[in-house]
């Protein structure tokens, strides 16, 4: 065997020991992200699951315990394939991944601000003594009769029996005219 035979199949060993200790690196790096994989899966299952009940329980519409719920998963399951992504060693695409999630975040609560204000505005409007169901009230240029307040929305059927529902916040900052009922009226002329 010559010399360079002899260096070419040392070359060619020192690759295949190269190629060998890399394929035990990546193997135990695939079944760490398997690991990995499978307990976000339970992880975000688990919470999806727990979250749906507490919101059920507290008598949460069903459209905004769905919408959570949607909302939940996507974000665990962001988070999940971030960190098999990381586990696997690609950290570029798991920072991109992380910073999709924060723009994702950043636009719900640019959009969320309207639900939230409706729901503070909810809870004045229920707090409010001089705003309760069954009186016949002006606000938001509606007239009417007083159904339901709600955390979101205020109901208000008019005279001719149509039935507006109002967001909150439109209520709260406007003018409310509470008319009062005329047997009230005549007791107080008495």
């Amino acid at each position: 065997m010559s010399f360079d035979a002899l260096v070419s199949n040392l070359h060619i060993n020192s690759y295949l020991d190269v190629l060998k200790a890399q394929s035990i690196s990546l193997l135990g790096k695939v079944v760490i992200a398997i690991v990995v994989f499978a307990a976000g899966w339970l992880v975000v299952r688990y919470l999806k699951m727990l979250f749906n009940r507490v919101l059920r329980r507290g008598r949460v519409d069903q459209a905004l315990v769905k919408l959570m719920s949607s909302l939940l998963t996507f974000v665990g399951w962001i988070i999940v394939i971030s960190a098999v992504f990381k586990v696997l060693g690609f950290t570029e695409v798991s920072l991109a991944f992380s910073g999709s999630l924060a723009l994702i975040a950043m636009g719900l609560a640019n959009s969320a601000s309207s639900i939230v204000g409706d729901l503070f505005s909810g809870v004045t409007l229920i707090a409010d003594d001089d705003f309760e169901i069954g009186q016949r009230v002006t606000a938001a240029g509606i007239t009417g009769t007083l159904e339901a307040i709600d955390m979101r929305k205020t109901r208000i059927r008019d005279d001719n029996g149509n039935l507006y529902i109002i967001p909150n916040r439109s209520i709260d900052g406007g003018t409310i005219t509470v008319v009062k009922p005329a047997e009230e009226k005549n007791k107080s002329a008495s």
